[in-house]
């Protein structure tokens, strides 16, 4: 959990020792969790509230983490993106799949009726398109092949 991710980057005339980079890794983003199951690695961005932001920030993330030689031996390993919200909107849960998200509603007991209450309006109708080559481009983080959504 809050797993830094991201090429490190010692500062000028630092030393190159273990202690200086883990320090310099501090400035780095971080992920709500990262975590390898079944020869995958998950990527997990966790929000009260569901907001359209989740996906470009796992994206990010994502292009991060493949960059990070920390997680080098994940290199050929498919990358999975997940969205944990304690509440729903379909508005936006409706576009996971387009960025290769898995969506999770988790609601554990402790969280109230007004917190787990889900937001939104329908979308209606089918969505619009994205653009051209977008899921391309995820897939070369993810690893996974583009399929069935146009």
């Amino acid at each position: 959990m809050n797993v830094r991710v991201g090429p490190t980057q010692v500062l000028p005339g630092a030393p190159l020792t273990q202690a200086v980079e883990n320090m310099s890794r501090v400035r780095n983003r971080w992920a709500d969790a990262v975590f390898s199951e079944n020869g995958a690695l998950n990527l997990v961005e966790a929000k009260m509230e569901p907001s359209p932001g989740i996906y470009s920030t796992l994206i990010h993330y994502a292009r991060k983490l493949r960059m990070d030689t920390q997680f080098a031996r994940f290199a050929n390993a498919p990358l999975n993106l997940i969205a944990l919200v304690a509440r729903d909107d379909s508005s936006v849960s409706m576009e996971a799949p387009w960025y290769q998200v898995q969506w999770i509603v988790y609601q554990p007991s402790f969280l109230t009726e007004q917190q787990t209450a889900t937001l939104g309006n329908l979308a209606g109708g089918p969505a619009p398109p994205l653009p051209q080559d977008f899921l391309t481009r995820v897939s070369l983080f993810t690893g996974k092949p583009v399929s069935g959504i146009s």
